[in-house]
């Protein structure tokens, strides 16, 4: 068999036509069916290190220590993005095709669910939705993220029963025969997303030691790995020296949870969802494309999506037009309520909300989004996520063997 080969390509300054493929694929996207657990979010504040924000943000937690006598524990609480699926197609499909000049395919990733692309099967469509998610894996003390990508779909709601089984109560004979099943699928493309994502945040070796163990066990049924869209450059690139280790493809995945559409596609001959996942699956080649936006730091990424995230949208069905009405908590014994159970509810809402709120908005909007990536780079806090080209000015400074090419489209 072939070695796996991967070719990664990059544009700079603005978004052009691409020539000599036919499609562009966006995977891994979320959706407001996606459940999202704030547990990182006290690491998040820690991390970004703000000013204002951070000892605003810090000063109420502690407020709610000492009224309450104990820490908030934010792992009972989890938001959802504010986009639905048809607003995913819409932006991702309108980016490839009116920007790149390809036709569009797009599967959508929700965490655990396919309630979302479920919603948009629809009869005849010219372009159907994949029936895809973002499968959580409890392996070896870790967690991992898999995106599953095309399920047959007059048998997926068994499936996603099953796959959850899994992740309620792992076992590792269990994972290996859910993964020979999903590969006996001839037209399913199963993705290891954001491989070297700490997610449970154990040491770095631990996670390192999981995570090659799932590929030595598991590998066989695992179709590629993948570049996050929103992670940075140096984490992407050391999952493209993991996936020359181990002889895999290597796939892009946008992994967007805001209004933006993926930083990150692929770009393929084929024509349909099934010759693209067989091309993957028999020829293992695969090319894929970061767009401009990928030249920003990857924290301004992500705050640009929180700003999305807390934005209130007044055209939104009525309970999800505002953020507290999208993050959910379970506390005092009260069962899963949206932010808004409690605050409207006669509690009265901590003066640091809203200015902190305001504050993320303000900053991950694009209008300040060159200042803020000018100050980062001088201050040299932020892990940039430019691919920075060599002295030719061609390829990047990527020591790879012949199997995995970078030059700009």
């Amino acid at each position: 068999m072939d070695r796996a080969r991967t070719q990664v390509q990059r544009q700079n300054g603005v978004i052009r036509p691409v020539t000599g493929f036919r499609t562009g694929i966006s995977l891994h996207s979320h959706t407001c069916h996606s459940k999202e657990n704030l547990g990182f979010f006290p690491h998040y504040i820690e991390f970004l290190r703000t000013g204002f924000i951070t000892r605003m943000v810090q000063s109420g937690l502690d407020r709610y220590r000492e009224i309450k006598g104990k820490t908030l524990d934010f792992h009972r609480a989890y938001w959802t993005p504010p986009v639905t699926p048809e607003m995913v197609v819409a932006s991702e499909t309108e980016q490839i095709e009116r920007k790149l000049g390809l036709a569009a395919l797009v599967s959508m990733t929700d965490h655990d669910t396919i309630d979302g692309p479920l919603s948009l099967q629809k009869p005849g469509a010219s372009v159907p939705v994949p029936i895809s998610m973002e499968w959580t894996i409890p392996f070896a003390g870790n967690t991992f993220h898999l995106g599953v990508h095309h399920l047959p779909p007059d048998h997926s709601v068994e499936i996603m029963k099953a796959l959850s089984d899994y992740t309620a109560s792992p076992g590792d004979e269990k994972l290996r025969e859910l993964l020979a099943f999903l590969h006996g699928s001839p037209g399913t493309l199963v993705v290891l997303n954001h491989p070297l994502q700490n997610i449970l945040r154990t040491t770095g070796p631990e996670h390192l030691a999981s995570l090659r163990e799932l590929l030595v066990r598991c590998g066989s049924w695992i179709h590629a790995l993948e570049v996050n869209g929103m992670r940075s450059w140096t984490e992407n690139r050391d999952v493209l020296r993991m996936a020359e280790e181990y002889d895999m493809p290597v796939l892009a995945g946008g992994d967007r949870h805001g209004c933006r559409p993926n930083t990150v596609v692929n770009l393929s001959p084929a024509q349909t969802w099934a010759e693209f996942v067989g091309a993957i699956r028999t020829e293992r080649q695969s090319t894929v494309l970061f767009l401009p936006a990928y030249e920003e730091p990857a924290p301004l990424r992500e705050l640009a999506t929180a700003g999305d995230v807390l934005r209130r949208y007044p055209d939104y069905p009525y309970g999800r037009r505002r953020f507290t009405d999208r993050i959910f908590f379970d506390l005092e014994g009260y069962g899963w309520h949206p932010i808004s159970f409690y605050l409207d509810g006669g509690n009265g809402k901590p003066g640091w909300l809203d200015p902190a709120v305001t504050a993320v908005i303000i900053l991950g909007s694009d209008r300040l989004r060159p200042i803020l990536r000018l100050l980062f780079s001088r201050n040299g806090q932020f892990d940039h996520a430019t691919l920075s080209p060599g002295g030719d000015g061609a390829r990047d400074k990527l020591e790879t063997r012949a199997e995995v090419s970078i030059k700009p489209e």
